[in-house]
């Protein structure tokens, strides 16, 4: 473990930005802190930074407290989303500035400026000056600045934010590969679930100051633990029902039709109103029943061509929607608006979450 945030709070004027939350952050981690505007993802890594103070709780790194340590002291650095390059400084330059602070000599910082601008892919340009470069020659110039200085934790504030779509996809890869190959611990602060996907090794979802849930993409995916993570990393159906038989595997009534669910560690009780998230790849859409057990008759909606893909939009009742989608053209082709269809779906992809 390189970093230790235990129930650390927050609040300005009255209005709590980070409410108690902990993390242990691995070694040579990626962690992504993914949340909407205003969450506290944050506020939470300038106080890793040390650029904010926590009312309480503690912030540990490689096993030392440091939150009465100055920000300029603490093992860490920081890329902005606006980079913060000093314009009067050429790329060089730029890069060799917290070395010479260091009154490192001349020979060394050579090298290691040469080094690390080709780790970028910068090396043919020492010479330019920020106004020189594009976004994204920015930003390896920000990284090559921070990574130079050898922290034990680079702290990342949205740094892609300010690229276009195409560009910011292109310099995900690159940042996934730098950070594998400099082996530092990365907290990178988004609030774009795909960025987050494609980056983390495990992501911290906020929501309202608070961490609602930590842990590997794949099983955030497969086995959020509530609503608001089943809707924000990625897209689920929020199905309610009302437990009418508990057990290891519960069943729901769901506006008169019946439901199996999951339910190993007997959280429900009969009488219960849960939730159920189903994700809508893992849904089936067939004109008649599959026997499966779990199993809904909806009607089509609407339906929408993406090109390598489908989008079905249904209703179960007027309560109840439900999307599906798929790749199945001819299934897709045989389907018209008004028709009624079984949506069906294994035992396991049905989770029990909490509002």
């Amino acid at each position: 473990m390189i970093v230790n945030i235990a129930e650390v709070a927050k609040s300005f004027g009255g209005v709590v930005a980070v409410d108690n939350v902990s993390l242990k952050i691995g070694r040579g981690e990626f962690v992504s802190l993914l949340g909407p505007s205003g969450c506290g993802k944050s506020t939470l890594l300038r106080m890793i930074a040390g650029f904010e103070q926590p009312d309480a709780g503690v912030i540990e790194i490689d096993g030392h407290d440091v939150i009465d340590i100055p920000p300029n002291r603490r093992p860490v650095n920081m890329v902005f989303q606006s980079y913060a390059l000093f314009p009067h400084l050429n790329v060089f330059d730029n890069v060799a500035f917290g070395l010479r602070r260091k009154r490192l000599p001349r020979a060394q910082v050579q090298a290691d400026v040469s080094r690390f601008l080709q780790l970028v892919g910068l090396e043919a340009l020492g010479e330019r000056y920020p106004t020189q470069l594009s976004g994204g020659q920015q930003q390896r110039v920000a990284l090559a600045r921070a990574l130079i200085n050898k922290p034990k934790v680079l702290l990342l504030d949205e740094p892609l934010g300010a690229l276009d779509l195409k560009l910011r996809k292109r310099m995900q890869t690159e940042l996934k590969q730098l950070q594998r190959d400099v082996g530092v611990t990365f907290i990178y602060v988004t609030h774009d679930q795909d960025e987050a996907l494609a980056l983390s090794d495990r992501i911290a979802v906020m929501n309202r100051g608070a961490l609602l849930q930590f842990a590997s993409c794949r099983e955030l995916y497969d086995k959020p633990r509530t609503e608001f993570v089943a809707n924000f990393l990625g897209e689920a159906n929020i199905v309610c029902g009302r437990v009418v038989e508990s057990g290891p595997v519960a069943t729901l009534d769901v506006t008169g039709r019946k439901i199996r669910v999951l339910d190993e560690g007997r959280t429900t009780q009969l009488g219960d109103q849960v939730l159920v998230a189903l994700r809508p790849e893992q849904l089936t859409v067939a004109g008649e029943g599959t026997g499966s057990g779990n199993e809904l008759k909806a009607r089509i909606k609407d339906k929408v061509f993406l090109g390598n893909a489908f989008t079905l939009h249904l209703q179960v009742d007027p309560d109840v929607p439900l999307v599906v989608r798929g790749t199945d053209r001819a299934l897709f082709d045989g389907l018209g608006v008004g028709q009624t269809v079984a949506v069906s779906w294994p035992l396991e992809h049905g989770r029990l979450v909490q509002p």
